[in-house]
């Protein structure tokens, strides 16, 4: 089956493709409300194989962005505003060296090295590892340059900023607050840097139109999710999410 294509809606995929990807949209978006994160990570894994990196990337920008305004009037008094603001200043400088580096290197070899330094991470912090140094201001900084690089190779960086803040005594609920506006200023950022450079895709309007709606309906039963779960239970499955987004980051890589 070919792609769909009118006169001012294009999508490159066939009819099972599409439904292949609102599903997995529909299934991101549910642990995007429910954990704060995950979204681009998983959608960048499962998408792989039908959209291009230079095309899931700003897509997932975009998509964050949206995702982050639904959400972030319930959370706003929770953010940790001084965690969020000093990663974003790092993020001002890794961010454009990802998406300079999109366009040169192969994304598959950063996703599995970054995946392997996450997965190292969730083993220390399943043994209940804390770094005592977490809200340090020069630690801070470092890991919003590598999550900004990261973010705009293969946006995959809020996977350091979430094994980061789960190293330190950051309550669960402050955690998710701050990712979620995290990801929206991060990734307004992002996507800036790929219209600088025209680089988005032409049919994004489309893909958007299709895949927005029922990114925010899982959003939306992510977020319901959250306030019935116990906070320990919650804590358990953030870091096995974490654990298996770095396991497959690293074994696409492999493969």
């Amino acid at each position: 089956m070919g792609s769909v294509n009118l006169d001012w809606f294009y999508l490159p995929l066939s009819t099972l493709e599409l439904v292949y990807a609102l599903g997995i949209v529909l299934f991101a978006g549910v642990i995007r409300g429910l954990a704060g994160f995950g979204f681009s990570a998983l959608c960048f894994l499962a998408l792989a194989p039908i959209f291009s990196a230079l095309t899931i990337v700003p897509l997932m920008f975009v998509m964050e962005v949206m995702a982050s305004l639904h959400l972030l009037p319930k959370v706003w008094h929770k953010i940790p505003w001084r965690w969020v603001m000093v990663l974003c200043l790092g993020i001002l400088f890794g961010t454009p060296l990802g998406v300079l580096a999109l366009q040169y290197w192969q994304s598959d070899l950063v996703r599995g090295v970054a995946g392997s330094g996450v997965l190292i991470a969730c083993f220390a912090l399943w043994r209940e590892w804390q770094f005592k140094a977490a809200e340090s201001f020069k630690w801070l900084v470092i890991v919003g340059v590598l999550a900004g690089f990261l973010n705009g190779l293969a946006t995959i960086g809020g996977l350091v900023v979430a094994a980061y803040m789960l190293s330190s005594k950051m309550p669960l609920v402050a955690m998710r607050a701050g990712l979620i506006l995290f990801f929206l200023l991060t990734d307004l950022y992002g996507f800036a840097w790929f219209q600088i450079n025209d680089l988005a895709a032409p049919y994004l309007p489309s893909l958007l139109l299709v895949m927005l709606p029922t990114m925010l309906v899982g959003n939306h039963l992510g977020a319901r999710l959250f306030n019935q779960i116990d906070m320990r239970v919650m804590r358990q499955c953030t870091l096995a999410l974490l654990s298996g987004l770095a396991a497959t980051a690293l074994l696409t890589a492999l493969v």
